[in-house]
């Protein structure tokens, strides 16, 4: 088991490089990317701004809170922008292409390959700027930067990545069956663009089916309640559970659609 995991750890390595390698081939690409990244997080803080204009609070949160969010927010989307994105935005491609097929045949598993083996380097870029916005706003939220409440948030957008990258790769996945579902990729970020804002802004149905069914809660708001000293730990086991859960079941169902796949050429 330790070896098998050293040997991913490794593989996963040598994808950082190759990645490293091709950026440095086309930096212009890497700056005007970076530049974009930077100037969404740029308008998505003049939004709030606009929105607090004439209030103090929305929802029992206040501007730096909801900044603070935005910060966190912009955290989660480059992550999932830096790995997660481009492999699954591929599957269909390489299955309608027959790339599958070359994939299928290696050695090792081919949910890790088809998962993490691109990368989009300019995502740390933005990243970086989620963390200086998630700083700065916590310092003017009264944030006390205690090490429980960072590892509790941490530990929040741990489940809620997976709960994202589960459900995402579960429905790209149907792509075996149904190959011009591309087109998913957009209802998945138009979901999960809701986390920009507090869960609390949604009320009802809206706001069960954003903690529950497409839980961009556990990636956003629980992490910010967290850090602002008012999150509920026992939705952290609850997310935990969840998302064990669906990577478990993402990952049968996953190893269910490779077992009926016939491939390109069939």
């Amino acid at each position: 088991m330790q070896a098998a995991t050293i040997r991913y750890l490794r593989l996963w390595r040598q994808f950082a490089v190759t990645a490293f390698v091709r950026e440095a081939e086309y930096r212009f690409n890497f700056v005007v990317a970076a530049g974009e990244g930077i100037a969404q997080l740029t308008l998505a803080v003049l939004t709030f701004l606009l929105v607090y204009r004439f209030t103090d609070s929305v929802a029992g949160w206040s501007r730096e809170e909801a900044l603070l969010l935005a910060g966190i927010y912009r955290i989660v989307e480059g992550i999932l922008a830096l790995q997660i994105a481009p492999n699954l935005m591929a599957i269909g491609g390489a299955i309608r292409n027959g790339d599958m097929d070359a994939i299928l045949l290696r050695p090792v598993s081919s949910q890790f390959l088809v998962s993490l083996r691109a990368f989009s380097l300019p995502e740390v870029i933005n990243i970086l700027a989620g963390f200086a916005l998630t700083i700065y706003a916590g310092n003017r939220a009264g944030v006390d930067w205690e090490l429980s409440g960072i590892a509790t948030a941490v530990a929040f957008g741990i489940c809620g990545i997976s709960l994202l990258y589960a459900i995402w790769f579960a429905i790209i996945t149907c792509s075996f069956w149904l190959v011009q579902i591309s087109t998913i990729d957009t209802l998945f970020y138009s979901i999960f663009e809701t986390g920009r804002y507090p869960v609390s802004f949604f009320k009802g149905l809206a706001r069960t089916v954003l903690t529950f069914v497409a839980p961009v809660a556990f990636a956003t708001t629980f992490p910010a309640e967290a850090l602002l000293g008012r999150a509920d730990l026992r939705l952290l086991l609850v997310g935990a559970a969840l998302a064990a859960l669906a990577l478990v079941v993402t990952h049968l169902f996953w190893n269910y659609a490779v077992r009926h796949y016939s491939s390109a050429s069939s």
